[in-house]
């Protein structure tokens, strides 16, 4: 029984090892939208409430990775500028931020063959560029984490792909340098658990 089991686990290893050979590498050129929320927001109540402070904004980087049937491993720099845009405090306050996200996925792939659908998570690194009036300037670093799908489209050497992924990323006043001036003027210092949702396409070199 015990070299039955043992064969069977040889022949699962030879039957995936053997739908790998096929693998390849890929670098590919994302460009596409973050959808967030309204910074308008921001002050109702009194409460400083970043989990809404995320606008549509432009998103664009690259992705590099290996790709084979079922798994595949990539990682993924992307850069959203003017991800904040709008006026804190009643409006009478400007605020800007950048994100970049660094982040390393594992895709399962649902399909093989030249149209590929597949399913994503991972997590990485979220840098946040924060600019208040040009007077207050902060940049911080947060663990984050981003789950998703898409399809993958193999053209000869070309790749194409569509994916909807959900960045997800924590902050509070603290992260940005507020967190002193929260408490003086009574906003809450609460983490906020902050959605980007990307939509995106990308073209991509196979090798």
């Amino acid at each position: 029984m015990k070299r039955l089991l043992l064969l069977g686990a040889v022949v699962c290893l030879v039957g995936v090892g053997s739908r790998d050979v096929h693998a390849d590498n890929a670098v590919s050129f994302v460009l596409g939208a973050g959808v967030g929320g309204n910074l308008t927001a921001l002050a109702e109540g009194g409460n400083l409430d970043l989990e809404t402070a995320f606008k549509n904004s432009p998103l664009y980087g690259l992705r590099v990775g290996t790709y084979g049937f079922p798994i595949g491993f990539e990682g993924t720099l992307l850069y959203s500028p003017s991800a904040l845009v709008g006026g804190v405090f009643e409006g009478q306050v400007d605020a800007t931020a950048n994100i970049l996200y660094t982040e390393a996925n594992v895709l399962v792939i649902i399909l093989p063959g030249p149209v590929s659908p597949f399913v994503t998570a991972g997590a990485g690194l979220h840098y946040l560029d924060f600019n208040v009036a040009d007077l207050l300037k902060f940049s911080n670093a947060k663990l984050g984490w981003n789950w998703g799908g898409g399809v993958k489209l193999n053209v000869a050497r070309a790749a194409l792909r569509f994916d909807v992924r959900d960045h997800i990323s924590t902050f509070g006043l603290g992260d940005v340098g507020l967190g002193g001036i929260g408490s003086i003027l009574g906003l809450s210092d609460t983490d906020a658990r902050v959605h980007n949702v990307e939509v995106s396409f990308s073209v991509g070199i196979r090798f």
